[in-house]
């Protein structure tokens, strides 16, 4: 998954708690809307993090200490692997697709997002489909 909507490429849609039980700082995001799409204002930062600088403090740590980059390193390919792979994705998708598809062509005109009705739907479905292939492949591809 990818955002360019927070922390990284915005200077917002994010909260850090200061939990007082753990004492351990807890990353809030919010505004999750940007997260399954290419993204604007430059796009999402790289997977590899190779264009985070220093104006990002806590991903440019990470990039940039060997320890936390492989941990980091881990956590996207069991991410990949038991979250957010295609076969698991793709089902989801289609289930939750045809759960709303008629709910969907009942839209009116002025009170929707779509412009040609289930064309858009079904053309939304195909690209967030791409979207979790081209993840994983991402992903895959900066393992090695």
């Amino acid at each position: 998954m990818q955002n360019w909507d927070t922390y990284g490429r915005m200077t917002h849609n994010y909260y850090l708690y200061n939990d007082p039980f753990s004492q351990k700082f807890v990353w809030i995001p919010w505004d999750n809307n940007e997260a399954l799409q290419e993204g604007k204002m430059e796009g999402a930062i790289s997977i590899d993090l190779s264009d985070v600088d220093n104006f990002w403090p806590l991903i440019s740590f990470i990039a940039s200490d060997e320890v936390y980059f492989n941990v980091y390193k881990q956590f996207a390919k069991d991410f990949v692997q038991n979250v957010f792979d295609p076969a698991t994705m793709e089902s989801k998708y289609s289930q939750y697709s045809s759960l709303i598809r008629e709910s969907v062509g009942k839209e009116e005109s002025g009170y929707t997002f779509l412009q040609s009705g289930l064309t858009d739907f079904d053309d939304a479905i195909v690209q967030l489909k791409q979207h979790v292939n081209d993840r994983y492949n991402a992903v895959t591809n900066f393992e090695d």
